[in-house]
């Protein structure tokens, strides 16, 4: 095996119910080519609208892009890095994200090298398309998630994170059987309810609304967070079955505990927010949320940027026991710990490694470090106990 550093990343310890690069986002879409300006299939970097006009890209000629680009800029500002491809409208979202080498996600995400951190899906469906509902969505959406998963494992495994975002296509507004996101394991996946209208026919998610809101906020702050503000203007935010989420007021908790991401309301505050950010995942899993499941990617990256300079460089043991000295080990652990807590200051509660001197690096050549981050508290829910009070009782 090539000498190599190697993550293992650990779950089940949260028990719940800045690198430059931390908000790199992607946009995999359906389009039509520009001649000889836009071509299908081919990776673009934009870092403002005005790359639209660049590749020949107009309202009328791609709607869908059109309007994902804008609202990821609204949201993200011009300057923001943001990579595109786009295929036929023919294409599914599984067929989007499919594990073949030519697939339109290993055409989106390798050229960029491991920068890109967030991808969004969305398509618009072709007249005649006729889709298998699954649990109220289109079946074309579980098997995407699934394959979605798949990738970021994939990319994961090459020090290349990635979270993807998938739309809740045609969404028949039925809580009977919904397919139920929490009931999966895919826990660097989330599935959107929320859309922004219609871009011709279709029910449109609002995915570069969200993706644009996921990457200009910390990696550890929920998408949702009040404090940001709305992320969409009263009257102008739907679900994913065309209507107002006013509408489905009574199902905002039995979506929300199904794992989807959608647009709500707060009394007293305009317009639309997000009620949280799920993962496809179970909420005992440690990555239930994208907040979390950001946090370790990035944590990853730095282990091992920090750790990559040392393969195959000599060590020297204790001569006595052939094994590390404590100076050595403690030399190993303050350099990741040096290097997490620079890196993602703010972004958790705490960090600790710690590496055990009794291993015998002669016999292996391999050494273990546990690392643990503490992350931060999420403020879900606040009671206060109001009442009156009589000083002369």
């Amino acid at each position: 095996m090539l000498p190599n550093v190697k993550i293992i990343l650990g779950n089940g310890n949260v028990g719940s119910v800045s690198l430059s690069d931390d908000g790199v986002a992607a946009l995999l879409l359906t389009g039509a080519a520009v001649e000889n300006k836009f071509a299908l299939n081919t990776h673009y970097v934009l870092s403002g609208t005005s790359g639209l006009a660049t590749l020949g890209i107009t309202e009328a000629n791609n709607p869908l892009i059109w309007k994902d680009v804008n609202a990821f800029y609204t949201e993200a500002g011009d300057g923001a890095e943001l990579h595109i491809l786009a295929v036929s409208e023919a294409t599914t979202l599984t067929q989007m994200v499919a594990a073949a080498a030519d697939s339109p996600i290993h055409k989106l995400l390798d050229p960029a090298a491991g920068r890109i951190r967030l991808v969004g899906l969305n398509r618009t469906l072709p007249a005649n398309y006729e889709a298998t509902m699954n649990g109220s969505v289109d079946g074309d959406v579980q098997t995407a998630v699934a394959a979605a998963q798949a990738i970021a494992e994939s990319y994961l495994g090459k020090i290349a994170p990635v979270c993807i975002m998938v739309p809740a296509m045609k969404w028949s507004g039925s809580m009977t059987n919904i397919y139920q996101p929490r009931e999966g394991s895919q826990n660097m996946v989330s599935v959107i309810l929320a859309s922004d209208g219609k871009v011709g026919t279709t029910q449109s998610a609002a995915m570069g609304m969200i993706l644009g809101r996921a990457a200009k906020v910390p990696v550890n702050v929920s998408i949702g967070r009040v404090k940001d503000g709305a992320i969409c203007a009263s009257g102008a935010g739907f679900l994913m079955d065309g209507t107002t989420p006013e509408s489905h007021y009574a199902d905002w908790n039995a979506l929300h505990d199904a794992g989807y991401i959608f647009f709500r309301t707060y009394i007293g505050k305009g317009g639309y927010y997000l009620n949280d950010d799920a993962t496809a995942t179970a909420t005992t899993d440690d990555y239930c949320r994208l907040c979390l499941t950001r946090v370790i990617q990035k944590a990853v990256v730095i282990c091992y940027k920090c750790y990559i300079d040392e393969i195959l460089d000599n060590i020297d043991v204790d001569p006595e026991t052939g094994k590390i000295p404590t100076a050595m080990a403690k030399y190993y652990e303050s350099l990741l710990a040096k290097n997490i807590n620079s890196g993602m200051e703010g972004e958790m509660s705490g960090f600790n490694a710690s590496i055990d001197p009794d291993q015998d690096l002669i016999t292996t050549g391999k050494m273990d470090v546990v690392a643990r981050i503490t992350p931060t508290a999420l403020l879900r829910e606040i009671e206060v106990n109001l009442a009156f009070t009589n000083p002369n009782a």
